[in-house]
């Protein structure tokens, strides 16, 4: 599936049109996958030494088991997921985030961020306190901040912030507002038959 196939098929899964742009077009991109020569997602050792499956995921897996080196998932494993694990954080930034966001592309961009350094770094953020003062600009200055790991800055961070970033200011990539667009009016449509 390409990103705009992973977005709706999260759409589908019930996370929002926002979050399910975030996990096609962000997320997943920056997290990357470690498969086996038969496509299964392997368990590896992150940047900081964490196990991680899947598409960035820690700690549990989806039934419950805690992620060690050399567990196997499936790719529709690791996407339902996923989608679990993205509901789950936008209810929690849902709890955080006071006022209205420029835009859902600065939504997304906030999910992609929290997905990356947790709730409780987002929670004690200067960037949060900035969304919630209603300082959009602020908020997407203060991502460039967030490039290390462990103290070490990482290269994989600052591609990922400044894509971020372009997102938190509303430039998107082509095919991701298509993808948003083609989302909206689904959700729109679906809506006025109930």
């Amino acid at each position: 599936m390409d990103k705009g196939q992973i977005s709706k098929w999260l759409a589908g899964a019930g996370v929002s049109v926002a979050t399910a742009l975030a996990g096609g077009y962000l997320i997943i991109p920056h997290e990357g996958a470690v498969k086996d020569k038969e496509g299964m997602h392997v368990a590896y050792l992150d940047a900081v030494g964490i196990p991680t499956i899947c598409y960035g995921q820690t700690g549990k897996d989806l039934y419950g088991r805690t992620i060690k080196l050399g567990m196997k998932l499936t790719e529709e494993e690791c996407l339902e997921m996923l989608s679990k694990t993205l509901i789950k954080f936008e209810n929690q930034i849902d709890k955080y985030v006071k006022h209205k966001y420029a835009s859902d592309y600065q939504k997304a961009m906030l999910v992609s961020f929290t997905y990356n350094v947790g709730i409780g770094n987002l929670a004690s953020s200067t960037l949060l306190r900035k969304l919630n003062a209603g300082d959009h600009v602020g908020v997407c200055d203060e991502l460039s901040k967030w490039v290390y790991a462990k103290k070490k800055k990482l290269p994989g961070l600052v591609v990922r912030r400044k894509d971020e970033e372009q997102w938190c200011l509303g430039y998107v990539p082509k095919e991701a507002s298509k993808t948003y667009s083609e989302m909206v009016l689904l959700t729109a449509a679906t809506t006025d038959k109930k």
